[in-house]
């Protein structure tokens, strides 16, 4: 499927793209060497920008790709560098590289392209699976396309990542290798927008990162629930989601309606995931005290109430989160207070892992 930017005024742009990943192998030489390339989460929020009054933090969201590379041949493969560019429907929007995970990379065309060194791989062995992150563009707010759908990336917004892998195999025994053998591969698509800001979606590089519902994680009278979430620094990758709904069930009379956030972020944490949840003070019923309100959380281990921690820094070592720190934005005495959260409700909670929140 080929896609081009609809915008009047825009040129023409081509861009290949396929549906899921596919492998591709060498198009000359003896065809031995595959490349894999998949993408972290097939569907990543776009970035946004950080509200100068009062001060938000901005959003960063990534894409993420894990890549594999092989030589299934018997021939020993020199000179493997794997190249690829990233590019948006909307060419009013930049994809530019971020970060990579095992291999060094260096990019061009103002950093939306990538060369990486891979080196030699002897027959039959692979190069470790490695990861390049792009920083997923801000959306485009002259003339946008509408969020990415994986089935018409041509009118909707997605990216498109495909490349070659450049190589020089030597071929029966002899040390002069076969110049300017190339394997093409192309990968899914990932799509841009998660249709509303109760949903966050994107890959994590290891150096972790913060990421929020709504604006700067602060709620309002239109979005009265919000959630963060701050990745500590980590030795692998991962991906991370962030889904609020409502959910009446059990709701409790501290609130003219409850919510409850899911965190899907794979892993263990060290030294925690940090996971602050707001409740908007047009929620909260009059009389009612943040001592009283209860935190549900469902994990791995089932469903149990929330209690204290031991210390605001100390996590419990089962993976059953506990609340460091409660706030209740009363007046400009409370520290952080603003006028955005004026009477609202806050929980700090530190935990291992990931799972479900209800707040009621």
């Amino acid at each position: 499927m080929n896609f081009a930017s609809l915008r009047a005024g825009a040129s023409l742009a081509l861009l290949s793209i396929a549906c899921a990943s596919i492998p591709m192998t060498a198009q000359a030489g003896a065809g031995v060497l595959t490349t894999v390339v998949t993408p972290l989460s097939p569907a990543v929020t776009y970035s946004s920008l950080a509200t100068t009054s009062p001060a938000r933090p901005a959003l960063n969201t990534y894409i993420g790709y894990a890549v594999s590379i092989a030589n299934g041949g018997g021939n020993t493969i020199n000179n493997i560098s794997f190249t690829g560019s990233a590019r948006a429907t909307d060419l009013d929007e930049q994809v530019v590289f971020s970060s990579s995970e095992g291999v060094s990379c260096t990019t061009t065309a103002g950093g939306t392209s990538i060369n990486c060194a891979i080196g030699q791989l002897k027959a039959g062995t692979a190069f470790p699976t490695f990861a390049v992150f792009f920083k997923a563009p801000v959306k485009d707010t002259a003339s946008p396309l509408p969020d990415g759908d994986p089935a018409l990336c041509g009118s909707t917004d997605c990216v498109a990542f495909s490349g070659i892998t450049y190589y020089a195999e030597t071929t029966g025994g002899a040390t002069s290798p076969v110049d300017n053998s190339v394997a093409e591969w192309t990968t899914g698509a990932v799509t841009l927008g998660t249709f509303n800001p109760t949903i966050v979606k994107s890959a994590v590089q290891k150096s972790g990162g913060n990421l929020f519902t709504g604006s700067g994680g602060v709620t309002s009278g239109a979005d009265p629930f919000a959630t963060s979430v701050i990745v500590p620094a980590s030795t692998s990758f991962t991906t991370a989601e962030i889904l609020e709904t409502p959910d009446a069930i059990n709701c409790t009379n501290n609130f003219t309606a409850c919510f409850r956030s899911d965190i899907t972020i794979p892993g263990t944490f060290s030294p925690y995931l940090t996971i602050v949840l707001r409740q908007d003070a047009s929620t909260i019923l009059k009389g009612t005290k943040i001592d009283s309100v209860l935190i549900q959380y469902t994990g791995p281990g089932g469903t149990v109430i929330v209690g204290e921690c031991a210390s605001p820094t100390s996590p419990r070592t089962d993976g059953v989160p506990c609340i460091a720190k409660r706030t209740y934005y009363k007046s400009s005495r409370t520290p952080g207070w603003t006028p955005d959260l004026d009477g609202d409700f806050e929980w700090t909670l530190i935990n291992l892992k990931n799972g479900s929140y209800k707040v009621f």
